[in-house]
């Protein structure tokens, strides 16, 4: 009797309400067993940027330089990431299905579709690099990440921080260009 009692009383506090038995039991032997987080996708960024010619931001006070923050969730082994180019008139957008976050989380192929020639700088930065960038001046960034003068792509980075952020220039002198970009989170969320 004493043993009934003393097993009532361990296990009556944990017992909520609404548990069953069952409940309680599966609770207790799955205690130790560690909870399987679900790999998947996740979209952090799909953003469209304007990047004045280097002439009119030097005479007209625009800018030919930009500089996004990657907000990565918690959970994130590594990201995706595709930069898409049109001219500066353009107003051309994927459709849901092609998406960066669609294409990756369907398994289908990547593809970027440039509607333009022209071509920009992109760099991978910390975001205490940021002044810099803007300041035309030397500034630290993962070079591995770097592409200089392209035409639109599509990568992977394996840098996880919490302080990253995507870079873009316009090097051309009398040619604006705006840019698609996304980013695509993959890890245990």
């Amino acid at each position: 009797m004493k043993k009934i009692f003393f097993l009532i009383l361990f296990i009556s506090p944990l017992v909520s309400h609404s548990q069953t038995l069952e409940e309680l039991y599966n609770k207790l032997v799955n205690k130790d067993k560690p909870v399987a987080n679900k790999i998947q996708y996740k979209q952090v960024m799909n953003e469209i940027v304007t990047l004045n010619s280097t002439s009119n931001a030097f005479w007209k006070g625009g800018s030919s330089k930009t500089a996004l923050y990657v907000k990565l969730p918690l959970g994130t082994v590594k990201w995706h990431y595709r930069v898409t180019l049109m001219d500066i008139r353009q107003n051309y957008s994927y459709n849901l299905n092609e998406s960066l976050y669609s294409l990756l989380s369907n398994n289908h192929p990547l593809f970027v579709n440039n509607q333009t020639s022209l071509g920009v700088n992109f760099y991978i930065i910390n975001d205490y690099a940021r002044d810099d960038f803007y300041a035309d001046r030397n500034f630290s960034r993962y070079t591995d990440y770097q592409n200089e003068n392209t035409k639109g792509f599509n990568g992977i980075c394996n840098l996880v921080y919490n302080n990253l952020m995507i870079c873009l220039n316009n090097p051309n002198l009398k040619d604006g260009i705006k840019a698609i970009v996304e980013v695509v989170a993959y890890g245990n969320f």
